[in-house]
């Protein structure tokens, strides 16, 4: 993650920051001067007369992204509503520096930057490398629990239908099958680098 954002984090109240799908602030926080951040009802409320579905329901999560920006902040949208031309998407990149798994994925395929009802804006479906999207539930930074990223050698699941399960089908550990050989079961990014795409631990050392 930028260094910029992480400063933006901690400047905010935690409550306020939370990705954990709870409940939103009432009110979004207003822009901040110093670090030109924050989000105008206002501008939100004008988009969600439109998109008031699945961008509208899943805006609804509080998530720190809700906090620290507005739709026209990554859509430069101003006053081009309804709209003439397409919005602006910008790429993940433009603020994290974590990397998509596995190679040539995109960040989208696991998060939704508008909310979800999981932590981190993880998608409640994510994308399958078939094509195909299966369920998931995310409730904390934990390896093998009921709200963890995976199930397998736990009683708090089905095996294999955890975040990073759902799509292995050749590694030797947390498979979709829910068969594989049994593992570490504390949190997958202690080992697993977000920042360098989730590699082996020796991958590259």
């Amino acid at each position: 993650m930028r260094p910029w954002l992480l400063l933006a984090l901690a400047c905010l109240p935690l409550a306020c920051a939370s990705s954990d799908g709870g409940e939103a602030p009432a009110a979004s926080a207003a822009p901040d001067a110093a670090l030109g951040l924050g989000t105008d009802p206002a501008i939100v409320a004008r988009c969600l007369s439109c998109h008031e579905d699945a961008v509208g329901a899943a805006w609804a999560h509080g998530s720190s992204h809700r906090v620290l920006f507005d739709c026209d902040g990554c859509h430069h949208i101003g006053d081009d509503v309804p709209h003439t031309k397409a919005p602006a998407l910008p790429t993940c990149d433009t603020c994290h520096s974590e990397v998509a798994h596995p190679a040539g994925a995109v960040c989208a395929g696991c998060h939704d930057p508008h909310g979800s009802a999981n932590a981190f804006l993880v998608r409640e479906r994510v994308r399958l490398p078939d094509g195909g999207s299966a369920p998931v539930h995310v409730g904390a930074a934990e390896g093998s629990s009921a709200d963890g990223l995976v199930r397998q050698g736990s009683d708090a699941g089905a095996a294999g239908t955890g975040l990073c399960e759902v799509c292995h089908t050749a590694t030797a550990h947390y498979r979709a099958s829910g068969d594989a050989a049994a593992h570490a079961t504390t949190f997958c990014g202690e080992c697993h680098d977000h920042q360098r795409g989730f590699p082996p631990p020796d991958a590259g050392e």
